[in-house]
């Protein structure tokens, strides 16, 4: 990752024009060059990728950000903004 993209993250981060949902999926799928999310938060993400609709409900309850989140990422077109906004690859 270069600085450009780096700066770009972390401004979208700190943004008002990105929701708490867009905003943790974006740490999510740069966990692994960052490091944004914490211990717990990373389980929940793995969690929340594995889970079925029954689960995805009962998951929502406590986390909804996290998975309405996820759900723009997979079914929504949250990556495509994302990519527009040039903080994904």
């Amino acid at each position: 990752m270069d600085e450009m993209m780096r700066q770009r993250i972390y401004a979208a981060l700190r943004s008002p024009d990105w929701t708490d949902a867009e905003k943790w999926v974006l740490k999510w799928q740069w966990q692994g060059a960052l490091g944004l999310l914490g211990d717990f938060q990373e389980a929940l993400a793995k969690a929340i990728i594995r889970a079925d609709e029954g689960n995805l409900t009962c998951l929502r309850l406590g986390f909804p950000h996290q998975v309405d989140g996820f759900l723009a990422w997979s079914r929504g077109g949250l990556a495509r903004r994302l990519r527009k906004a040039g903080v994904m690859d």
